[in-house]
């Protein structure tokens, strides 16, 4: 069973990825910034209900204490940024679109500490994966 939380560990992080160094910039590069602001809100929901929900599938199929551990930490943060911060960002995204200058520094600090947060799961998903292919 290690190696199956391993193996969606290692998924969600390669979707992570691909997402993150793919697909987000060559939206922004074919689509104008607005339609691609709106393509991609219509995904990150998915994104971060998909990657939260397997990480914490993987937590609770390990076999390694210390490694599911690090994978739950991850599916909740994860699935908590679904559940409180994407809409904060909308929200905040709609008022500043809508003229509202207060809003763009509230949609600028959430939208940074989600990325932080993004690249925080890929170190801790990293690290999981680490501890469960390598714990005797």
């Amino acid at each position: 069973m290690t190696e199956l939380a391993a193996l969606l560990a290692a998924s969600s992080l390669g979707a992570m990825i691909f997402f993150s160094a793919f697909i987000a910039p060559a939206i922004f590069h074919v689509l104008p910034e607005a339609d691609a602001g709106r393509l991609l809100r219509s995904i990150f929901p998915n994104y971060f209900l998909a990657n939260g929900s397997l990480a914490l599938i993987a937590a609770v199929v390990a076999a390694q204490p210390l490694g599911s551990g690090l994978l739950a930490l991850c599916g909740m943060t994860m699935l908590a940024v679904w559940a409180f911060a994407i809409p904060v960002i909308n929200a905040a995204r709609d008022q500043m679109l809508a003229g509202d200058e207060a809003a763009s520094i509230r949609f600028a600090r959430w939208h940074g500490g989600t990325v932080g947060l993004n690249v925080l799961e890929m170190i801790g998903l990293t690290a999981a994966i680490f501890l469960l292919l390598t714990a005797g």
